[in-house]
């Protein structure tokens, strides 16, 4: 008993201290998503770069985050174009992502988003840009205010992909998981530094009912900042690096984020 009254006098006070909290960026981070769905009326447009070496490949994500009716449901779509190492001078769209996204808890302390994907066969599998069937993908994204200067987001989920092809037409069942989690610094209200870790497992398809596994670890120091422009716009640019820890490390694998939101109320 004694317990419980002590956490609920310590939460008391945390959510005093919430209250006077200044109001602060609340983005996507770069690779990891935040755990807040769009206001009634305000709409995210989202542009990402990616490039890495020493594979010399880059990938651009174009991402329209729409709230439906209000913030506690979310619609969002992701358009990947990229550019694959053997694939030369050829650039291409992958395979879509149509997302949901609800919003179960969003306090001034915590925030709570799962999101559920569809992922549509847009991509040429034959030349490697998608999985030539219809995939699906489950996120859970934790947001937790640690103080007036400190944010935590926490990312888990999974991809699973019944049936992929590979470019000769082999298919086999495919599964993946991810995990990650970022710490953003409010150096002001509108300008952050980040930093964060995000790591990949996916499988692919090598022959008939045969596939392989591959991952990824990667940390990303970043900074982002905010501004407005007029008074219905926000504009928030970043850039971040990526480098490779473990496997990733020792293949030499680093690259550069650049990030660009506009989010604007419409309505």
């Amino acid at each position: 008993m004694l317990f419980f009254r002590s956490l609920a006098v310590v939460l008391s006070v945390l959510s005093v201290c919430a209250v006077t909290f200044a109001e602060v960026v609340k983005d996507n981070s770069f690779l990891i998503e935040e755990a807040y769905n769009q206001e009634a009326g305000v709409v995210q447009f989202i542009q990402s770069y990616q490039y890495m070496d020493p594979a010399h490949e880059w990938t651009y994500n174009f991402t329209n985050e729409i709230p439906i009716t209000d913030e506690t449901h979310q619609f969002s779509y992701v358009i990947p174009v990229m550019k694959l190492n053997g694939v030369e001078e050829e650039t291409q769209v992958g395979d879509v992502l149509l997302n949901y996204r609800y919003q179960l808890l969003n306090t001034e302390l915590v925030a709570i988003a799962p999101r559920f994907t569809l992922i549509v066969p847009t991509g040429d599998y034959k030349k490697g840009f998608g999985n030539g069937v219809v995939g699906f993908q489950f996120n859970q994204a934790v947001s937790l205010t640690l103080n007036e200067k400190w944010t935590n987001h926490w990312n888990a989920g999974f991809t699973y992909t019944p049936d992929a092809k590979n470019s000769d037409g082999d298919t086999a069942s495919v599964f993946g998981f991810n995990f990650g989690t970022s710490v953003i610094y409010n150096v002001t209200p509108k300008t952050n530094l980040l930093c964060e870790f995000a790591f990949n497992n996916a499988e692919s398809v090598v022959a008939q009912d045969t596939k392989a596994s591959e991952s990824t670890y990667y940390i990303v120091p970043g900074i982002r900042t905010a501004f407005d422009v007029g008074q219905e716009t926000e504009v928030v640019p970043g850039i971040g690096a990526l480098l490779g820890l473990g496997p990733s490390a020792v293949e030499h694998e680093r690259g550069v984020f650049v990030y660009l939101s506009i989010e604007s109320k419409l309505w």
